[in-house]
Formats: C-alpha cells, sequence, structure tokens
C-alpha cells in the first residue's frame, strides 16, 4: 500500500495489467486512485486482453473505455493506452456528443493522415504501417499481419478532442511497440548468424627461458 494515496492512477493501472499476466489471465477487478476502476479478463490462454474502465462521474462510476487487446500487444504498452484513456477521455454516461462527427475528429487530429473509403463508414487514419478506423464509439487499429500483428479495439462513449487525442496515442504505441519489436528479431537473428560466443583464454606474454642454477 501507498503510504499517501496519489491522484493520478498511472500506477495503479501498471500493477493491475502486470498481475493480470502473471495470474495467467484470470479476471481481475481493481480500484484504482482517483475514483477509477479497472476490469481485466483473458477468456483463453495466450488470448487477447479485455478491458473495462470506469471512471468517477456524479451519477456515481461510468464506463469510459472498453478495450481488447491482441495477445501480442507488449505490457507496458497496454498500460500506458489504458493510462492515455484516464488523462483524456471524460466520464460522459448520457452525454450528447458521446458519438463526435468524423468531420470533428479529423480536424482535430495531429497524427496520420485521415481519409474516407469508398461505401466504408467512419474515418479512417493512416500512421505509417499502423491504420485507425474509427467508427461510432469505436476505435479499432492494426498493425501487422492478422493473427499475429499487433491490433486493439477501444469502444467509447468520447467526444470530439477525446477520441482525437487517444487515436494519436494508440498509433504511436503501437507504432513504437512494433518497432521494438522488429529491433529484437534483428538482434536475435545476428546472435544467431555469430554462433555461440566462446570465452578466449587470455595471452600471456613469454617470460625469460629458464636457466638451472650452477652446481656446487
Amino acid at each position: 500500500m501507498y503510504e499517501f494515496e496519489p491522484v493520478s492512477p498511472t500506477y495503479g493501472i501498471s500493477e493491475t495489467v502486470v498481475a493480470h499476466r502473471l495470474r495467467g489471465g484470470e479476471r481481475v477487478r481493481a480500484d484504482l486512485p482517483g475514483g477509477y476502476r479497472l476490469t481485466l479478463r483473458t477468456r483463453e490462454l495466450h488470448g487477447p486482453v479485455q478491458a473495462a474502465l470506469a471512471a468517477p462521474s456524479p451519477s456515481g462510476p461510468a464506463r469510459i473505455c472498453t478495450a481488447r487487446f491482441s495477445a501480442f500487444t507488449p505490457t507496458p504498452a497496454v498500460s500506458r493506452i489504458l493510462d492515455a484513456v484516464t488523462r483524456y477521455a471524460p466520464a460522459l454516461p448520457d452525454a450528447p456528443d458521446a458519438h463526435p462527427p468524423r468531420e470533428a475528429v479529423a480536424r482535430l487530429l495531429t497524427t496520420g493522415a485521415p481519409f474516407q473509403q469508398p461505401d466504408e463508414p467512419g474515418l479512417f487514419v493512416q500512421f505509417g504501417h499502423a491504420q485507425a478506423w474509427l467508427n461510432g464509439r469505436r476505435l479499432s487499429v492494426t498493425l501487422g499481419a492478422p493473427g499475429n500483428g499487433l491490433s486493439l479495439i477501444l469502444g467509447g462513449p468520447w467526444d470530439a478532442p477525446s477520441t482525437a487525442r487517444l487515436t494519436a496515442v494508440v498509433l504511436r504505441e503501437l507504432t513504437d511497440a512494433e518497432q521494438l519489436a522488429g529491433q529484437l528479431r534483428l538482434a536475435a537473428a545476428a546472435r544467431a548468424v555469430a554462433g555461440p560466443v566462446r570465452p578466449v583464454a587470455p595471452r600471456r606474454r613469454p617470460g625469460p627461458p629458464f636457466r638451472p642454477a650452477p652446481g656446487p
């Protein structure tokens, strides 16, 4: 327990996510500092992580996010994304702007290039190899091949500024995670090619030749 109760739920989120992984994905529910509440579960071994995050509101705890992270999403990225939700997503239990128009979100985006697909609803955002799809209360981001790539789905309700900020955070987090994974794969491949490292005995400089002591 903390000697003092911090207002930010950052550390509580990180500890809860780590505890969930260490316990093999069993359901974990935690009351966090600041009045937030986080529930995590994994329905199948090595399956996607499901999360529900609630924030304090005048009418009681209000759900501000539901999330589904692919099993390949690193634990630190999961923690940082959920922490970003607590910072950017207000509690909007009955707000009329819980379904922000895509034009309003597009104007506020600071990361990626927004575009629309013919005959497809919602707004798409391209950032490097990552692509986000905003449709209603849902934000989906994919990066990499289906089945072994990084992906997540976040659900609101949020207003337009919150949606734009969270889109930027998620795109950057998944892109950074993919780049780090790529660097680790290259380092592992380089070690495999080089083979095991064998210790080399230190070379000793030869001393003077042995001369027997003269006889009596």
